[in-house]
């Protein structure tokens, strides 16, 4: 059954468990933190901030997997989960030097065909219940490629509305199933994917590569660009937001933060200003925690009124 009291869907192909040792002072014992990840329940934590009530749809298993559920169920976070006979990836990281040192990782199995078709009718269902989904990707086949289209397609010809946080291949398949009312990009997932060179890129090429992926199916397009501007097409207009400069505590989930700010924006009918105020203020209150996906609605609102927008002529010659 739907479930009619959520209001965002999120497909979250990956979910994981972050196991984090940090240091605590000199003479203090270590602290060792378990966290939820993986960019699907990123985007549901900010949108949870954002005041609005996202489901999480995707695979969990094992021992992991029940770790995961719990440390959902306690943040606030609803999940429709998908039992899966292998455990969901983890990882192991020592933060005490600084810097995030591996320790030990667990990859995600792929998905059998049974698996597969629960996870997607069930994403499906709720994204028909809630009419706005949440498209994310994955870092590695775990979901194949022609799940991707069939979504496209899908979640179109349902006229469910469609915020994709979406980059090659994954993205590929959807736009050749249907379309996406507001893709979510970033600079480095186009110089990724190849379509922008090593090179540091200009705006006259940053905007071609938008108005290209606008021509493929992507009705809006917002480009993060790190610490630079952001980009964007919405509707026939172009526009260049920047947000206050702060200093990064973790640079880590912020796209994530900005796709629930677009998400939340969506659902509100917002303009394209607002849109973008939104969605980069909430970016902009990512980067200042080490909580990925996490803010306090005062701040990100602060920081909303604070990112300026303008809207730019053209493509730059």
């Amino acid at each position: 059954m739907g479930h009619p009291q959520h209001t965002v869907s999120i497909f979250a192909p990956i979910l994981s468990l972050t196991v984090t040792i940090e240091k605590n002072g000199e003479e203090k014992p270590d602290e060792i933190h378990f966290h939820p990840g993986g960019q699907g329940f990123w985007v549901a934590r900010m949108l949870r901030h954002l005041g609005e009530r996202p489901l999480l749809c995707g695979p969990v298993g094992g021992e992991t997997g029940k770790v995961i559920r719990g440390l959902l169920s306690q943040w606030g976070i609803d999940m429709s989960p998908v039992e899966i006979d292998s455990p969901s990836p983890a990882t192991v990281q020592d933060r005490r030097s600084g810097d995030r040192e591996m320790l030990a990782e667990m990859p995600m199995p792929s998905l059998d065909r049974h698996a597969l078709d629960d996870v997607y009718s069930r994403f499906l269902d709720h994204a028909l219940t809630s009419r706005l989904a949440v498209v994310t990707g994955q870092t590695e086949e775990i979901v194949p490629l022609e799940a991707y289209r069939r979504l496209g397609h899908d979640l179109e010809s349902t006229d469910v509305q469609v915020v994709g946080d979406l980059h090659g291949p994954e993205l590929e398949a959807f736009l050749e199933g249907g379309s996406i009312d507001t893709l979510k990009i970033s600079e480095e997932n186009l110089r990724e994917d190849g379509v922008l060179g090593p090179a540091t890129a200009g705006d006259r090429e940053l905007i071609e590569a938008i108005r290209h992926l606008s021509s493929r199916g992507a009705r809006n397009v917002v480009l993060s660009r790190a610490g630079d501007p952001a980009l964007a097409l919405i509707g026939e207009s172009l526009y260049r937001a920047t947000p206050p400069e702060l200093e990064a505590a973790d640079f880590r989930g912020a796209g994530d933060s900005m796709t629930a700010g677009l998400a939340a924006s969506l659902r509100a009918g917002l303009d394209a200003v607002s849109t973008l105020k939104l969605s980069c203020g909430a970016g902009a209150a990512n980067v200042t925690r080490h909580g990925l996906g996490s803010t306090t609605e005062s701040l990100f609102e602060r920081l909303a009124e604070q990112v300026d927008v303008v809207e730019i002529a053209g493509t730059p010659v």
